[in-house]
């Protein structure tokens, strides 16, 4: 049987697609403003945590294939984690001297037990957004209460 009632208005493929690319705008684009700034805070906040105590080796293809697997759910912030991870491995001349040094500053050069909290926490987060993501997922494809 169909659901005939109403949708919410939001199309659930946008508020995927956005809910993956900012952490909480998912929720924001559904007027929920409470929980995108709590989500959003808690899911950024958490990552930035795992970056500053691991360095930029916490989100790596490198060592840690199945592990930037998850960590992909924490959207566009991963990808550039894992990016200038890659250019500071590399020693990539296409980011500039300036760009290379700060890089440089902000990876660990070994290995420790606070990168593998630092991992740990991107993980965490990474978890976490998935759940925000289908969360708002969810809200945007659910039908509306009618005794709203």
């Amino acid at each position: 049987m169909a659901d005939t009632r109403a949708r919410v208005g939001v199309d659930p493929g946008k508020t995927l697609l956005l809910a993956w690319l900012v952490p909480g705008a998912g929720h924001w684009l559904l007027h929920r403003r409470g929980r995108a700034l709590l989500y959003g805070a808690s899911v950024i906040g958490v990552f930035i945590a795992g970056l500053l105590m691991g360095g930029l080796q916490t989100v790596s293809v490198y060592g840690h294939k199945w592990a930037f697997a998850l960590q992909i759910f924490d959207g566009p912030m991963a990808i550039a984690a894992a990016v200038a991870h890659h250019l500071v491995a590399v020693g990539s001349q296409a980011a500039g001297v300036a760009a290379d040094s700060l890089l440089r500053r902000l990876a660990s050069t070994e290995p420790s037990q606070l990168t593998d909290l630092g991992m740990t926490f991107t993980l965490v987060s990474a978890a976490f957004n998935v759940l925000v993501i289908a969360d708002a997922f969810y809200l945007a494809d659910k039908p509306e209460d009618e005794t709203a």
